[in-house]
């Protein structure tokens, strides 16, 4: 199991408050969120919010540090206009430390015909893509269905399994020359696409598609990469160099009806060090623009695209704050937010204004919890 490459990397750090400072420009939509993760909006302007869930009690796992705790406190939660907030969904998969920090379950939740789709997370995939997290865990690295109320999933695509019988890109990402062929994944984003869904597995490193009829076909597979280390590193590891994968986080469908995709990256997580990529349909994956830290979420507004990074200068830096970037289609960069901005996750546009989710790695229970905020579009 390689979990250095997992999106629990965004979850590992927990909450830094003050680390951004106050922000004036940030409006608080909806506060105590239970560790939120990616947005999305519904025909009547409301954001949906899926939140990771603070684990349960129902099978623990492990010791400390490391031990996890398996529950149903994931969520999908729809925040109106006027800031109104409803729990649309309850019940479903999470799994977390015993204090509701290091959360995984509901990565992304879209309204559906039938109630809502929700992407769930993974950590433990054996060689079968199967898990260790009992019953309630049986979900875990799949795109489900479900009503709304009290969670029902019905599987639409188990990306857990896809991984484990395909492993598409063999262990290490497609530009490494050897390495792990070990089995991960950790399905994190997901977006309409041709009539179904394009999906991000941030520890697979793939881009893949869920097609109308079912079937999952592969899209793009993101390469591992060789990066120089600083002295401090280098004396740590041993090593000059360490390959570090891609780790996608996010995935949008621009204008031009081609999917772009950000890097969270993996260890050591280096300021810098992600990219976008834009897959064209039918095309290979092409670097769209670099120079990011550690993204989280990318969306667009007209032909800008937003890109969302979970912490400036890395997510290991102790007191990094996120950034909201505006990349015009000739590259220019503008910095939206920072200042307020902690351990962002989730950004999405609607009603003329930028919506993101903030704290995102922090749980209802912890005294502050996440947050929506939004801001006036540019």
């Amino acid at each position: 199991m390689r979990r250095s490459v997992a999106l629990a990397a965004t979850l590992a750090l927990g909450a830094l408050p003050g680390a951004a400072g106050s922000a004036p420009t940030l409006h608080v939509v909806a506060t105590h969120l239970d560790n939120p993760r990616k947005l999305a909006v519904g025909v009547d302007g409301s954001v949906y919010v899926a939140e990771g869930g603070h684990g349960g009690r129902t099978l623990c796992l492990g010791a400390a540090p490391n031990r996890i705790c398996v529950g149903s406190t994931g969520a999908v939660v729809r925040v109106a206009a006027n800031g109104v907030k409803t729990n649309v969904v309850t019940g479903l998969l999470s799994f977390a430390a015993p204090d509701g920090q290091r959360a995984e379950g509901p990565a992304e939740a879209r309204p559906a015909k039938d109630g809502y789709d929700v992407l769930l997370q993974d950590a433990y995939v054996n060689a079968q893509g199967a898990n260790p997290l009992g019953p309630a865990g049986a979900s875990a690295g799949s795109l489900v269905s479900t009503p709304a109320g009290k969670a029902r999933p019905a599987t639409l695509a188990n990306l857990a399994v896809f991984e484990a019988r395909h492993n598409p890109d063999h262990g290490v990402g497609s530009g490494a020359k050897a390495g792990n062929p070990s089995i991960d994944s950790d399905p994190y984003a997901f977006t309409p696409y041709r009539g179904g869904y394009a999906i991000v597995d941030a520890a697979g490193n793939d881009l893949l598609w869920l097609k109308p009829n079912g079937q999952i076909a592969v899209l793009a597979v993101f390469p591992a990469r060789r990066l120089v280390l600083s002295p401090a590193l280098r004396a740590k590891l041993g090593e000059p160099t360490l390959l570090v994968q891609a780790v996608p986080s996010s995935v949008a469908v621009g204008p031009d009806g081609a999917l772009y995709v950000g890097e969270l990256t993996g260890i050591p997580y280096a300021p810098g060090f992600a990219r976008v990529w834009r897959i064209a349909p039918n095309g290979a994956p092409t670097v769209y623009a670099s120079g990011f830290s550690a993204i989280s979420d990318l969306t667009f507004s007209g032909s800008k695209l937003l890109v969302l990074e979970l912490a400036t200068g890395g997510i290991l830096h102790p007191a990094a704050p996120g950034a909201l970037v505006e990349l015009a289609p000739g590259g220019r960069r503008t910095v939206l937010a920072r200042a307020g901005l902690v351990e962002p996750t989730g950004v999405a546009v609607a009603n003329g204004r930028i919506y993101v989710a903030n704290y995102g790695s922090t749980p209802a229970a912890s005294g502050h919890g996440g947050e929506l905020v939004s801001l006036p579009l540019p």
